[in-house]
């Protein structure tokens, strides 16, 4: 998350931009799965809270940053993209709310946090569909491995943010934040992997983006 723009205000307002078209695109996307009552309502909660408590347990590096679990992964391989954006908002508004971080910037941490780490599960989930037809590829590859690479790519993003924006000079501090968010990956993975390998086994009806047909009957 980026705590301060010192002054800067041009990434706050291209943060607001581009998370202003993103949520217009989520609200079209809500409300054509609303009318077909396709939302989840429920378990769009019990993410949401899941979520809540685990953007909380941060481990503090340089000055105003922490490392956190981010969920998007999995998040978006059971509800897919749109819903997705749902509880990891909900999330980073409750960190906002805790934490003395700009309001000005809630925007562009939209961006780096919630709708940066769908697209890129949304691309990998894209490229784990072209792979054979197996659960086991679908758990380990789709979650165990994208999820930790939607964390990396996150991480270094925010890091060359950091970066352009001033706020920490590139050098061994900034270079070390960038190192921790291996160890973020790896957590992120084990979690996503056990988790989605519950949800697959016992409620597949759940996973939005997991074909029963394919990845079982058709394996």
């Amino acid at each position: 998350m980026i705590p301060d723009s010192y002054g800067d205000l041009s990434w706050s307002i291209a943060g607001w931009l581009l998370a202003a078209f993103g949520y217009l695109w989520v609200m079209r996307g809500v409300r054509r799965q609303a009318m077909n009552s396709a939302v989840p309502w429920l378990p769009l909660l019990i993410a949401s809270v899941a979520l809540i408590v685990l953007w909380h347990i941060r481990a503090g590096t340089l000055p105003g940053l922490s490392l956190h679990l981010l969920g998007a992964m999995l998040c978006t391989l059971v509800f897919g993209p749109v819903l997705a954006v749902v509880p990891l908002t909900l999330a980073l508004v409750s960190v906002t709310l805790t934490t003395p971080t700009d309001w000005t910037l809630f925007g562009l941490n939209a961006c780096l946090l919630i709708f940066w780490p769908i697209l890129i599960s949304k691309l990998l989930a894209h490229l784990v569909g072209k792979l054979p037809s197996n659960i086991f590829v679908f758990i380990f590859v789709g979650g165990f491995f994208s999820s930790a690479g939607v964390v990396l790519l996150t991480g270094w993003l925010i890091t060359a943010i950091l970066w352009l924006m001033q706020i920490y000079p590139w050098g061994g501090m900034l270079e070390d934040f960038a190192s921790y968010w291996l160890l973020v990956a790896f957590s992120e993975a084990w979690l996503t992997g056990m988790l989605l390998t519950v949800m697959v086994v016992y409620r597949p009806e759940l996973v939005a983006m997991f074909a029963a047909t394919r990845y079982i009957d058709q394996a």
